[in-house]
């Protein structure tokens, strides 16, 4: 699919470059975490309100749907001179009100909070037909869905190599061979 489908561009193409395809009307498709909502509402947008949601795709056999999901967060630097203020900005910043007010105003993509999406206004607002089925794709996700993400020490690395490996096994190199040489790689780079 990726030899019939892709940009020319995508092994080098970074999220950024996606977003723009999606929005803009030039890709069709992406797998990607829940925040194209975002740009489903923007005025002079080819894609605005043209952008659908739907579940990840799993095996057939799979006897689980899981999926990694998204979100910002906020954090304090242990070296930090200033840790009370920084305190004190924090707890707001994230507060419930703070996030129910981001995301109605559109400013904070996938929000968080369960509070917020327990909020009968988000929920409508959400659920409008622009959005195409992002709360139902959101709800039948939420229980698989976990926090996969962890930034450590060699995942910039590890990523590279995957786009390296992606890359060569586009251009024809063995699935199975690439992919044991990638783990290995990875594996010894941690």
């Amino acid at each position: 699919m990726i030899k019939k489908c892709a940009a020319p561009s995508f092994a080098n193409d970074n999220w950024y470059q996606v977003v723009d395809g999606i929005s803009s009307g030039r890709t069709a498709m992406t797998i990607d975490s829940n925040m194209f909502g975002f740009w489903n509402d923007v005025a002079g947008k080819p894609a605005s309100g043209k952008i659908a949601f739907a579940p990840p795709l799993h095996a057939p056999s799979a006897t689980s749907l899981d999926s990694d999901i998204w979100i910002w967060a906020l954090a304090m630097n242990a070296a930090s001179e200033k840790k009370g203020t920084a305190w004190l900005f924090i707890p707001w910043a994230t507060s419930k009100q703070v996030a129910l007010k981001g995301a109605l105003a559109g400013q904070l993509v996938t929000p968080p909070r369960t509070s917020t999406w327990q909020d009968d206004t988000w929920t409508k607002y959400a659920s409008q037909p622009e959005f195409n089925n992002f709360v139902d794709s959101f709800k039948k996700i939420q229980d698989h869905a976990a926090l996969a993400f962890t930034p450590r020490v060699g995942f910039g690395e590890a990523m590279n190599a995957w786009a390296v490996a992606m890359q060569k096994m586009v251009n024809g190199d063995d699935v199975e061979t690439t992919l044991r040489a990638l783990a290995e790689e990875i594996r010894t780079g941690l």
